[in-house]
């Protein structure tokens, strides 16, 4: 993990591309941003000057709703990226010192949201608000904890925001939007860390302090609901998943819309855990029902539209049919093959469910005889 100064010092360089976007015309920064991110790879550069062009129209989007929550919330994001740099390349420090110096130079003081923030002569940043516990630090900490978690190491994001959520009670308040997002993230990251139960008691505490601070549909709020249904399910109790999904997918068609990401998520959710509680021939239906529509939205090699597939064929035989799962595991082996690779864990998945439903397509066949 960061030290503190590194950690304040991302801080304040996401904060510096959130003054700079908000100022427009700022080739040369931009520039210089990108080269720096980029670090010597073309393609790298590239994507960093599309997240530049990105913020920069989201913060235009932004002056007609909440700015100030759009822009901790962007600069929180370029924080964990320069976090993400200095720990990947340490010697970088002093060329992203001197960049903070030199934007800081060349921004009028009436926009920076930072202008108390100096770099000292011996290159530390001598002032940074509250240091390690101003938001902005705290946002920035958010960002590298779940760079953590999507990088492999859940349990080292369930500990780091274990340390983040007493700080955010006590600099924010327990009922601040970012506790509740860090509370929200501890329960998710101590799930996917092997702890399900504790990942559902922890989000059944945070559902009604949600509900009633940031409103019962609110994204963030339908989020936790989400992840609370899985953890019940994964903790043991498909029913309450299955119960539980049932009731956020009608919230979200209605929020949403049908065919919106989040209410697809929630559709194929709903049919896997009926499956699990012990209906397959229900599973198998709601699969078949949600199959087309995620052809029609995302096309028929779309990685979401090969999982209905491989879930439809699974629960095709768990209903009864190991022939029909058998052929379906057939065909949706080939497409595998042609869009992951044959050597793709996914596509060896398939290959073991193929033989799986093969034999026992077999054993169908000769009881029958």
């Amino acid at each position: 993990m960061l030290a503190d100064s590194l950690l304040t010092l991302a801080t304040l360089a996401g904060r510096l591309v959130i003054d700079t976007a908000a100022i427009g015309g700022w080739g040369t920064a931009e520039r210089e941003y990108a080269q720096l991110l980029g670090r010597g790879n073309a393609k790298q550069t590239q994507l960093v000057e599309q997240w530049l062009e990105e913020t920069r129209k989201q913060l235009a989007d932004g002056a007609r709703a909440d700015t100030e929550s759009i822009r901790n919330a962007l600069a929180g994001r370029w924080a964990g990226r320069w976090a993400d740099m200095l720990e990947e390349n340490p010697a970088a420090e002093a060329e992203l010192r001197a960049l903070v110096q030199e934007i800081q130079a060349t921004l009028p003081a009436e926009r920076l949201s930072v202008s108390d923030h100096a770099i000292s002569a011996n290159g530390d940043v001598s002032t940074y608000a509250a240091g390690p516990e101003h938001p902005g630090a705290l946002a920035t900490r958010s960002e590298l904890a779940h760079s953590v978690g999507q990088a492999g190491d859940a349990a080292a994001a369930r500990d780091q925001f274990a340390a983040l959520v007493p700080v955010a009670e006590r600099v924010l308040g327990p009922e601040h939007p970012d506790t509740l997002a860090a509370r929200a993230s501890l329960a998710y990251w101590m799930g996917h860390a092997g702890d399900a139960a504790a990942a559902r008691h922890q989000l059944a505490a945070l559902l009604p302090v949600a509900e009633r601070v940031l409103g019962p549909e609110h994204p963030d709020t339908l989020i936790n609901r989400h992840n609370l249904a899985n953890f019940a399910g994964y903790a043991g109790d498909a029913a309450a998943a299955r119960d539980q999904f049932a009731a956020l997918l009608r919230v979200r068609e209605r929020v949403f819309g049908a065919d919106s990401p989040d209410t697809q998520m929630a559709r194929f959710n709903l049919a896997y855990w009926t499956g699990r509680a012990g209906d397959a021939a229900a599973a198998r239906d709601e699969f078949a029902a949600l199959l087309p529509v995620r052809e029609r939205i995302y096309g028929p090699d779309h990685p979401d539209t090969l999982a209905a597939r491989k879930e439809l064929a699974y629960w095709t035989g768990c209903a009864g049919a190991a022939a029909a799962a058998r052929d379906q595991f057939a065909a949706l082996l080939s497409t595998y093959e042609r869009v992951l690779g044959p050597e793709n864990p996914d596509t060896l998945a398939v290959w073991y469910q193929l033989a799986h439903w093969t034999a026992l397509a077999g054993e169908e066949a000769a009881t029958q005889d």
